[in-house]
């Protein structure tokens, strides 16, 4: 126990700790998801609380960019002594850039690395870095897109107005329940002024997502190529959402569907706090609980010696009877040993083995010590000998007589498999007794 105290002060716990939080593994950002207590979703200039369905207008004022005005807006929605709340913004799905994938790769890494190797050549038009969310569990789906730069705007924003804003999503999946259920599917409408979306949904992934402005729709091909569309789209139900009074409806904290979520790097920032924070608590646990082990030895047994020595004397001398019996013991499984390991010669299985193999007359029939002599009649005795010869039960077959009577006499010797009496002998030799 002396030489533990030193080889503690000795071990450096907390660069232990740093070593173990290496191995822990890293979330996907959902320590911050998990912190949203409050969303806010946008409908026509207008700001919801889901939560009790309150409202209010999103007024811009001169120069004055939109994201300023949405913050503004969400603090006359918030409770002024409520500025440590996590929200979850809402927009309208047609701020998002929406591309359809199908692809030959598997897992979520490869799909995600493919997709955002290809951003530039699937949405040409943005010049600035796009943020993709995308539920890469599936082969084959709908990938959003949305503004780095606008989503840290909107960060900022909403920063100075007290508030933090945790991540941004499509309001349409306002709708949805995360859930582990991948054949549930719902069809949402979703529409706005001149503008509608129309979101298939299976599970927690979108499969389909059209867009579309009601003034196409005044073209007649345009209105046959969106029907045909449309009609491709089949769920278990239905939601239709074109009113403020649809949205407020809603009466409730909205869930963020972590695939569709756009953290902002603050957001982020905050994640790697939290994961930071708790993996130094599980490193230090881990660390300490290495100390212990590895000094639990030196207490153990220096406090449990004396028990264990007198342990020992007593469980020999409660040994010293059965320790007197062994001899008996030993004598017993030698007699009674020679009886139960005497071959099993299975004459009954041999019987139906020659049964199968001789189809002529058999005279005589005998076995010994694994050793069987067979006689009989047949019009072939080399091939009765192959045929046996051929059987796993028999080796070293042979004709133990010469054939008399043209060939139809036979006798045959041959050794069974299944009885090493060299063995037995060897382990129980016989010992002759004198009269």
């Amino acid at each position: 126990m002396k030489l533990a105290i030193p080889l503690l002060e000795k071990i450096p716990l907390q660069e232990l700790s740093l070593k173990v939080q290496s191995f822990l593994p890293s979330g996907r950002h959902t320590e911050s998801l998990k912190r949203v207590d409050a969303s806010l979703l946008l409908f026509d200039d207008t700001l919801i609380n889901t939560e009790n369905g309150r409202t209010e207008n999103v007024t811009i004022s001169a120069d004055e960019p939109k994201e300023q005005a949405l913050a503004r807006a969400a603090r006359r929605l918030l409770p002024a002594n409520q500025s440590n709340r996590h929200i979850l913004l809402l927009l309208p799905t047609t701020e998002f850039a929406a591309t359809s994938y199908q692809m030959q790769v598997m897992g979520e890494k490869m799909i995600r690395s493919a997709l955002e190797l290809q951003s530039h050549s699937l949405i040409p038009a943005y010049d600035e870095k796009l943020l993709l969310a995308v539920n890469a569990k599936n082969t084959e789906g709908v990938a959003l897109w949305f503004s780095e730069k606008q989503v840290n705007r909107l960060f900022r924003a909403f920063e100075e107005q007290g508030m933090f804003l945790s991540a941004i999503m499509p309001r349409s999946l306002a709708l949805l329940e995360n859930t582990n259920d991948d054949d549930r599917s719902i069809l949402v409408n979703d529409e706005e002024g001149s503008n509608v979306s129309l979101l298939q949904i299976t599970g927690n992934t979108i499969r389909r997502l059209l867009t579309v402005n009601k003034a196409d729709l005044d073209q007649e091909v345009f209105a046959k190529q969106w029907e045909i569309e449309v009609s491709q789209l089949k769920a278990d139900t239905s939601q239709n959402m074109s009113s403020l009074e649809d949205w407020s409806a809603i009466s409730q904290t909205v869930n963020p569907i972590v695939d569709y979520c756009f953290l902002p790097a603050g957001a982020i920032e905050e994640e790697k706090k939290i994961s930071l924070a708790r993996k130094s608590k599980a490193a230090l646990a881990i660390a300490a609980g290495v100390v212990l082990m590895l000094f639990a030895p030196f207490i153990t047994n220096w406090m449990t010696l004396r028990d264990l020595q007198a342990e020992l004397a007593r469980v020999e001398e409660m040994s010293i009877e059965p320790r007197s019996l062994q001899a008996s013991i030993f004598d017993m499984d030698e007699e009674w040993g020679a009886l139960e390991e005497y071959p099993d010669q299975k004459v009954a299985q041999v019987l139906i083995s020659l049964n199968d193999v001789v189809q002529s007359s058999l005279t005589s029939f005998s076995m010994n010590k694994g050793v069987i002599d067979i006689s009989g009649s047949t019009n072939d005795p080399a091939y009765l000998v192959e045929l046996l010869a051929q059987r796993e039960e028999f080796f070293n077959v042979a004709q133990s007589t010469n054939t008399r009577g043209g060939g139809a006499q036979f006798g045959i010797r041959m050794n069974l498999s299944s009885a090493d009496f060299e063995a037995y002998e060897e382990k129980y030799p016989v010992i002759s007794q004198g009269r």
